[in-house]
């Protein structure tokens, strides 16, 4: 049945090029043409990407990059511990891109302003975390927020050998490690920053930074943007829930990428109680180390899964005034990052404002010594 382009492929693109032209034939009658168009091709082309069993790895050359690109070496052995340790995966050098320019050492951060650590999306099978994908993405953060530098992790890719689950959390770990140690950032002006799989991975190292419990050590950032987050990554193992989902019509992921990401980041791992924690942080909510914005899309198939995510850590003791749920209502999935694609600049960027605006608020509540406001919309 041809009637939305929810399961389009590219044989059908032109029928579908032609049937937006008219508003109510769109996923969504209000979206442009470009809006619709854009959400077909997008789910289009992911589909191909699984068909076609791509498993991309990363490089860690600079390319053009000059040294606006580092090499991260793992940190010392002490800081992998429990569920990051393993006997087949194992901390590696990973790259990552400064942004707008390399870091200074020397030149430190002025008080209110960040250094922002980035995990990016992808399902943990794809994308680096470079300007090719991000600079739509980073230049809104730099311009409206008091961030003042990006860090963006080229983690490894599940695809590749021996890249299954901890990989992507050693990674985070070795990245926050070489900002707060070798850099001698204050985590206190460091802000985490993942959308969906990224997001997933802010979560991870906030409970990795929990369950360390020696904050004097590794301490925790001062904040976090978490972005469309996967909140439950072994139940995308079926795409059948994705597929019922009554937000599938307006999703630009397909459900057999989210599958196909989930099946290489678990691989032959025993999924132990303690692993399960991490890997669905919706059933597992813990005492955050820092306050976290939550955002999601309302046209977004992950929509109820955040919204369920952030009353779940709400109602956590111990969270009362540590989360904050964000929905912008009309777009699909992962806003921030596809926006520039799929023509929804301006509804990203009220993202990223609305981001900023809720850590101002945090620091003034805390200058006041009183309880942060939290904007909770009803689950």
């Amino acid at each position: 049945m041809l009637s939305t382009g929810s399961d389009a492929s590219l044989f059908y693109l032109p029928f579908f090029a032609a049937r937006y032209l008219r508003p109510e034939h769109r996923q969504d009658p209000k979206w442009t043409y470009r809006q619709a168009i854009a959400n077909t091709v997008l789910k289009v082309g992911l589909k191909l990407f699984t068909r076609f069993n791509a498993r991309p790895g990363v490089s860690l050359k600079s390319r053009r990059l000059g040294d606006r690109f580092q090499l991260v070496h793992p940190a010392q052995k002490d800081f992998y511990m429990g569920v990051a340790e393993d006997k087949h995966v194992k901390p590696e050098t990973i790259g990552a891109t400064w942004y707008p320019k390399q870091f200074d050492p020397n030149a430190p951060v002025p008080d209110g302003e960040y250094v922002v650590l980035h995990l990016h999306g992808g399902s943990y099978i794809m994308g680096d975390g470079r300007p090719s994908s991000h600079r739509f993405m980073i230049k809104n953060i730099l311009q409206h927020t008091p961030a003042s530098y990006v860090f963006s992790v080229q983690y490894r890719l599940a695809g590749q050998p021996n890249c299954r689950f901890p990989a992507q959390l050693q990674d985070a770990i070795s990245a926050y490690c070489y900002l707060i140690q070798d850099l001698c950032i204050p985590p206190s002006q460091i802000i985490l920053n993942g959308d969906s799989s990224g997001g997933h991975l802010v979560l991870a190292l906030l409970r990795y930074i929990t369950q360390f419990n020696d904050f004097d050590t590794l301490p925790p950032p001062k904040y976090s943007w978490i972005w469309s987050p996967w909140c439950d990554v072994p139940a995308s193992l079926s795409t059948d829930a994705w597929l019922q989902s009554p937000n599938y019509k307006t999703e630009c992921i397909p459900a057999c990428f989210p599958a196909y990401g989930a099946s290489l980041f678990i691989g032959d791992l025993e999924i132990t109680s303690s692993i399960e924690e991490y890997l669905v942080p919706l059933k597992h909510p813990f005492v955050l180390p820092s306050p976290i914005f939550l955002a999601a899309g309302g046209r977004e198939v992950l929509c109820q899964d955040v919204k369920d995510l952030a009353h779940c850590f709400y109602d956590f003791p111990g969270n009362e005034f540590s989360v904050d749920l964000y929905i912008e209502h009309s777009v699909p999935h992962d806003v921030l990052m596809i926006g520039w694609i799929a023509g929804f600049q301006i509804e990203a960027i009220n993202c990223v404002m609305e981001a900023g605006e809720s850590l101002e608020y945090l620091c003034e509540a805390e200058k006041e010594n009183l309880p942060k406001l939290i904007k909770m919309p009803d689950a």
